[in-house]
């Protein structure tokens, strides 16, 4: 294990072409596809509320993120940081998406319609950093700063959404939202293994930890949709 420091990049070299961070790609891959199924999961149940809706879209926006994540990391060699605009731009979205869907059960209109318009331009503004960041940053020297105000976006928007919105309304609206605080405690470790730069050893580094983390707690956003679903459909036959 190393605090502090990244271990030397693993490289595969697959015919001609070289593959970047291979333990990168695989968990990456693994987030997306647990992502993509988790959506398809909640598009069989049916539920068709704005709530499960939104959920929905952002299982699918987190999945083609995660996807495009690996893609970067694995074909670094060929475009740089570039490569991995699209899975940042796409995160920059599916963060927005999870504020998104906690706003749907804001009891009071008023604040519910302030509170969109406000995660809606703090995205907007989080684009405009971000896009100033790589067109005056040397990114390709240190991708890092093109990743930050991606994960400074990530780390309050999901605090604040499914973890202080969702807190609020498991004690005054329903129970079952204690799941969206139980993933968002699942998760923040992902960003003190990353942000402090604990690898466990160079095949299981810390962007692998933190895509675990991350796994297991988009697991319980999905039990969270699930559950408040269902406990608002038996109230309303009730």
């Amino acid at each position: 294990m190393i605090i502090g420091q990244d271990f030397p990049k693993l490289e595969w070299s697959l015919m001609d072409y070289k593959i970047l961070e291979p333990n990168a790609l695989v968990t990456d891959t693994m987030m997306a596809l647990v992502s993509f199924y988790l959506a398809y999961l909640l598009f069989k149940k049916r539920l068709n509320t704005t709530f499960s809706n939104r959920w929905l879209y952002f299982f699918i926006v987190f999945g083609i993120s995660s996807f495009l994540g690996g893609l970067g990391h694995a074909l670094f060699y060929y475009f740089g940081a570039m490569g991995k605009m699209p899975n940042w731009i796409t995160g920059i979205v599916a963060i927005y998406m999870i504020e998104y869907a906690m706003s749907a059960e804001i009891v009071s209109n008023d604040f519910r319609k302030k509170y969109e318009k406000f995660i809606f331009w703090k995205m907007i503004l989080v684009f405009a950093i971000f896009f100033w960041v790589v067109s005056t940053q040397a990114i390709d020297e240190k991708p890092e700063l093109g990743f930050l105000p991606v994960a400074i976006h990530t780390i309050v928007g999901i605090f604040t959404s499914a973890g202080i919105i969702g807190y609020s309304l498991s004690k005054t609206k329903n129970e079952s939202f204690k799941f969206f605080y139980w993933g968002v405690a699942i998760i923040l470790p992902s960003a003190f293994f990353f942000l402090m730069k604990i690898n466990p050893i160079n095949w299981f580094d810390k962007n692998d930890v933190s895509h675990l983390f991350i796994t297991i707690g988009i697991i319980y956003f999905y039990i969270g949709t699930i559950e408040v679903s269902n406990t608002k459909a038996i109230q309303s036959t009730t």
